[in-house]
């Protein structure tokens, strides 16, 4: 800090008046990490934030790479999603969900939501777990079925708080997956059971961000339909009103569109 904000954008390109969607990243496609195909480490990861604003000057790189049309039929509030979800598609794909998995997740704000919707796509069971009865309750409208999460074959964490990472730990059966997505501050710990780490042959994983085959695939998600991804954003506001947002925000909130 001091930081710009907002990275999750849709906009009206200046030149040609098209509506365009952009990620706020792009790798450099050089690197160890993106010969290896590993563009989430790129040790050159071009960022862009900043989209509170009227006008956003995208990077060259990231325009070329990461810049995409918007189909007409969808509105620019959900366009603006294909960031978030573009993470939850690398993340679903970091859990190496089969057809048929019980993925429990952790966690029933837009993320979790929008993890139960790429489960289900990619052939899983989701499980929503915790949070907000309210939030709950819009879980079935994006894929997830009933449970505790209890001996899930794959659990992913998405609350980001310390105890549901340790919850994440204790749902997963022996020989299942934990994908930790949900981020927590540097210098923080997990304290593992070593027995149950070796004996149940468990696999933790982390997964941050996105690739540029996930915008693509979570634009064409989104444009597709397939889930109802306009009841995510609960809210608008002008840039007058940003402020007053995020120091005040709603309790229904999901996601806010920012229209400048």
């Amino acid at each position: 800090l001091p930081s710009p904000f907002g990275h999750e954008l849709c906009g009206i390109e200046v030149a040609t008046g098209r509506r365009v969607v952009t990620a706020n990243s792009a790798p450099c496609g050089a690197c160890a990490a993106c010969r290896r195909g590993q563009e989430t480490q790129c040790a050159d990861l071009q960022l862009l934030n900043g989209a509170y604003a009227e006008y956003v000057l995208v990077p060259e790189r990231i325009a070329r790479i990461n810049l995409h049309r918007v189909p007409d039929r969808l509105p620019a509030h959900v366009a603006a999603m294909v960031e978030p979800l573009a993470c939850c598609l690398h993340g679903v794909e970091v859990a190496g969900v089969e057809p048929g998995a019980t993925v429990a997740i952790l966690g029933t704000g837009p993320i979790g939501l929008m993890l139960c919707a790429c489960v289900a796509d990619a052939g899983g069971r989701p499980v929503a777990v915790g949070g907000r009865p309210e939030r709950r309750q819009l879980a079935p409208l994006f894929g997830a079925g009933p449970g505790d999460g209890a001996d899930a074959d794959v659990v992913i964490e998405a609350a980001g708080t310390e105890s549901a990472w340790n919850e994440a730990l204790r749902l997963v059966r022996p020989g299942g997956t934990v994908v930790y997505f949900g981020g927590r501050e540097r210098g923080t710990a997990l304290l593992v059971d070593t027995y149950r780490l070796h004996y149940e042959e468990l696999t933790l994983r982390g997964a941050f961000h996105h690739a540029p085959r996930h915008v693509r695939t979570a634009l064409a998600f989104l444009a597709s339909g397939a889930y109802p991804w306009d009841r995510l954003v609960t809210h608008q506001v002008g840039l007058d009103g940003v402020a007053r947002l995020l120091a005040e925000p709603p309790r229904d909130l999901l996601k806010a569109a920012v229209v400048p």
